[in-house]
């Protein structure tokens, strides 16, 4: 589902990252050893699978990363005109090539198995892992450096797919 972006829909996506790494940045403060960059992958793969969904066309993932780049969009708009009193404009997306049959089965491949593993899954880190998601569909597809993330990420696992289905 193609829903566009806006500035409002931006800002939440920021806002999410901001505040996960600010309380991770304030977590670590005390280590002396070094940064446990460990702990961010909850967040990371919540962006990846979030860009991967906003991939999608259509379908299940596709409707639903439509629906929070949506609300996240009409949150985002009413706390900027909120607090600023300026209207948002919407955003050109990121120019993300379509998915290919080999990367639908690995993006699906990676869906079932989160949705196998939920329950596995630390409480700690299903917060950041759906959070992250919601960056992921919002940052994601913005134009810029984010957006160069999703054009990268996005050959490589219709790549990859391509690659299973010609061993298979």
């Amino acid at each position: 589902m193609n829903t566009a972006l806006s500035v409002g829909g931006l800002g939440i996506g920021l806002a999410v990252l901001v505040w996960y790494l600010l309380r991770w940045w304030h977590a670590q403060k005390a280590v002396k050893t070094g940064k446990d960059w460990r702990s961010l992958s909850p967040l990371a793969s919540g962006i990846v699978l979030g860009i991967l969904a906003a991939s999608c066309a259509g379908g299940l993932l596709g409707t639903i990363a439509g629906w929070v780049r949506s609300i996240s969009n009409m949150a985002g708009d009413k706390v900027i005109n909120g607090a600023t009193g300026t209207s948002t404009q919407t955003l050109a997306t990121a120019g993300v090539p379509n998915l290919t049959a080999g990367g639908a089965l690995i993006v699906l491949a990676a869906f079932a198995s989160l949705f196998a593993l939920w329950k596995k899954i630390k409480d700690t880190s299903r917060k950041p892992l759906a959070f992250g998601g919601v960056a992921g569909v919002t940052v994601g597809m913005s134009p810029g450096i984010a957006g160069s993330v999703a054009l990268a990420l996005i050959p490589l696992v219709n790549e990859a797919g391509n690659s299973l289905l010609g061993i298979l």
